[in-house]
């Protein structure tokens, strides 16, 4: 039988435990009390991925004594959820993330100071920068030869889109720079 991949949520709780290892009520309460929550806060979404990702042996948990007589189950990250965590957040980002996955590597970047170094997070800023490079002029272009033929409300959907693409772009090239000051000597 085929694994199904790891998914969003799945990666989202990895990236949170490489972080903290924490229970499952920790990580349900950060999902509700953060702008985590756009992922799941849903007990019925985060504990079956919770247990998913433990079968494929990519955390672990461990009962720990709290206050009193209370336990609790704490998650770790296993070498293994680490490795796949770390292939997630370094993998190349294409055209399509960019044009329907923002969220994605948006999450993908807010996890990567605590799982690579300076290098690596570069590399996938100068990936994210080429990406939008590439794919900003194309919906400029699809404006500039479309936009007349549709209704007012589209028109400005997409010039609203295209506004975020370049306003993304620039954010990458200060995060580029932010992490460029580092290497100076």
């Amino acid at each position: 039988m085929k694994r199904r991949p790891v998914t969003l949520l799945g990666f989202a709780l990895l990236g949170l435990l490489q972080k903290k290892p924490s229970s499952g009520y920790e990580l349900r309460t950060i999902f509700t009390e953060t702008p985590m929550g756009s992922f799941s806060d849903s007990p019925g979404a985060i504990y079956p991925a919770l247990s998913r990702l433990e079968q494929r042996k990519l955390l672990r948990g461990k009962v720990q004594r709290g206050p009193g007589l209370r336990r609790r189950r704490v998650l770790h990250l296993t070498p293994a959820g680490v490795n796949e965590l770390k292939a997630w957040l370094t993998a190349p980002i294409e055209q399509a993330d960019v044009a329907s996955r923002m969220g994605d590597l948006m999450l993908r970047f807010a996890f990567l100071d605590a799982a690579v170094g300076s290098a690596e997070i570069l590399d996938f800023l100068k990936s994210f920068e080429r990406a939008l490079r590439e794919y900003l002029p194309q919906v400029r272009q699809f404006l500039a030869d479309n936009g007349y033929l549709m209704q007012k409300s589209a028109r400005l959907a997409l010039e609203g889109g295209a506004m975020d693409y370049a306003a993304k772009l620039e954010w990458v090239r200060r995060a580029i720079a932010e992490y460029k000051k580092e290497e100076i000597p």
